[in-house]
């Protein structure tokens, strides 16, 4: 197999894998890798993939289909495939399809729309029985040939427009942290006279005779009590493959088949299309594996929750604007606005960064999950955490832990980057870091608590949405569907009995 036109097995039988305290590093990433081919910098920066480079592709390779594929406004992936021989009218006309059909796009009397690929992000699909060229594709208005306003890639496009502005800066990067269950078997059932789920992990079985039982954090647990490395480095090899670099994985700190990846680095729009590339690719190489893998925020009660932290910084030729020697947090001025503003909408934000009832079962104390608004060095239980490790002011990053893997990635990070840009604008400096015990914490920014629950962060949002909608980055008919449904899910949940108040009042 080739991937943009490099065998692939010179950089992955070339480049062994570093196992160190079962965090496992690909030594090679995919991008550095093609620099080191000699591929043109700027054709890196820019369209990757060519008419001419497709063609290669597609010949070398006996490509029979593409493969497109697009995120509806909730944030769940969707794709359509044709017939390789239809590329060029592909190219040209784009593919039609029902807008009205996928959720919180169009209503059916208008609802015809076109997907055009972007090449720049084609690769082999892993997971056709025929060859397949996959790629993630824009959504244009068919009679206007504008990109469509409520198109996920294309608000991340004018988040990272106003960012550039604003910011000076080239681009925003971001790296993503992947935290989720493994799952051998997932019962769930609801009707008007009965409810129930029932999960079972090769990490959590009642007849489990091998002796190797976790009695106590998971984190960074070895085999055999960890049952999914070998798992997490197929994963890896084949987000490499597919252009979404890893940088590490391993056991988290659930005690049943609770695990992290963590990606690289990647510009904005890259990293969102990373984010659903990389759940795409972890739930098909658990389901190969006879498992399902969720990015539930909180499906086992009692067991520390999944998180997707949003590591971030604004970068100009390749350096972060993020740090300063000269100031004693060796952080900038305008991490300290970006900062700032983060913490200032983070009500707000949840309403995109956590979207599900789930994601509030998560945000509570006792799990090194953020409940208030304030940062910190090094303290997980922060909402903002400047990493302690980073040496290298040229690469320091600010990471955002509150959100989960219930987000739709591009709209996730356009409104944590809007969030953050207000706080320049408006200068809205947060202090020193917090440094102290949790307790002491909730004393101090007990008024900066998070959300508890959707109804509250979709208030919030009510309340507090101008920054959004910065150069109509986020329009009003999104604003009004996103609340419409979210606070619909809530209510689904509200309106039905939860098993656990039949023990507190059946009998009563």
């Amino acid at each position: 197999m080739r991937v943009f036109g490099i065998p692939a097995q010179l950089w992955f039988h070339s480049y062994p894998s570093i196992r160190l305290h079962q965090v496992t590093y690909p030594v090679k990433s995919l991008f550095f890798l093609l620099a080191e081919v000699d591929i043109d910098k700027a054709e890196l920066s820019g369209n990757l993939f060519s008419v001419k480079r497709i063609e290669e592709l597609i010949h070398e390779n006996g490509i029979r289909f593409l493969g497109v594929k697009y995120t509806d406004l909730v944030g769940r992936l969707r794709h359509v495939t044709v017939p390789i021989r239809r590329l060029k009218t592909v190219m040209q006309e784009g593919i039609g399809f029902d807008a009205s059909s996928v959720l919180g796009f169009k209503a059916v009397d208008a609802g015809d729309m076109c997907l055009f690929p972007d090449f720049g992000t084609a690769f082999i699909e892993p997971f056709a029985k025929l060859p397949t060229v996959s790629c993630f594709a824009d959504i244009r208005d068919p009679v206007t040939d504008k990109a469509y306003e409520r198109d996920p890639r294309e608000v991340l496009r004018r988040a990272m427009n106003v960012a550039k502005k604003e910011l000076q800066c080239d681009a925003m990067m971001f790296l993503s942290e992947f935290e989720f269950y493994l799952f051998d078997k997932a019962e769930y059932f609801s009707d008007k006279g009965s409810v129930y789920y029932k999960l079972e992990s090769r990490e959590l079985t009642k007849d489990n005779r091998s002796g190797y039982i976790l009695v106590d954090s998971g984190y960074h647990t070895a085999p055999p009590f960890d049952r999914s490395m070998d798992l997490r480095s197929e994963v890896c090899r084949i987000c490499d493959e597919c252009g979404v670099s890893m940088k590490y994985h391993h056991h988290e700190s659930g005690r049943f088949s609770h695990v992290e990846i963590e990606s690289e680095f990647h510009s904005g729009l890259a990293a969102a299309d990373g984010v659903m590339l990389g759940k795409y690719i972890i739930k098909n190489v658990a389901l190969r594996d006879g498992r399902t893998a969720t990015f539930m925020p909180k499906p086992i009660y009692g067991e520390p929750g999944s998180g997707m932290h949003f590591h971030q910084y604004a970068s100009s030729k390749g350096i972060s604007l993020f740090g300063d020697l000269r100031n004693p947090t060796r952080l900038s001025k305008l991490a300290h606005f970006y900062i700032g503003g983060i913490l200032n909408h983070a009500p707000s934000l949840c309403a995109f960064t956590n979207p599900s009832t789930s994601s509030f079962r998560r945000l509570i104390p006792g799990y090194e999950a953020p409940t208030m608004a304030f940062f910190s060095i090094g303290n997980r239980t922060a909402a903002v955490r400047i990493p302690g490790y980073i040496r290298d002011v040229k690469k320091m990053e600010v990471e955002y832990r509150i959100p989960d893997g219930t987000c739709n990635p591009y709209l996730a990070i356009a409104a944590v980057v809007l969030a953050g840009v207000d706080g320049i604008v408006r200068k809205l400096d947060p202090g020193m870091p917090f440094q102290g015990k949790l307790k002491d914490a909730e004393k101090k920014f007990g008024s900066h608590a998070l959300p508890r629950s959707l109804p509250e962060a979709l208030a919030a949002l009510r309340k507090d949405n101008d920054y959004l909608r910065r150069d109509d980055v986020f329009s009003e008919g999104i604003l009004d569907f996103w609340q419409r449904y979210k606070q619909a899910e809530a209510e689904s949940i509200m309106l039905r009995p939860h098993p656990w108040e039949y023990n507190l009042y059946y009998g009563c």
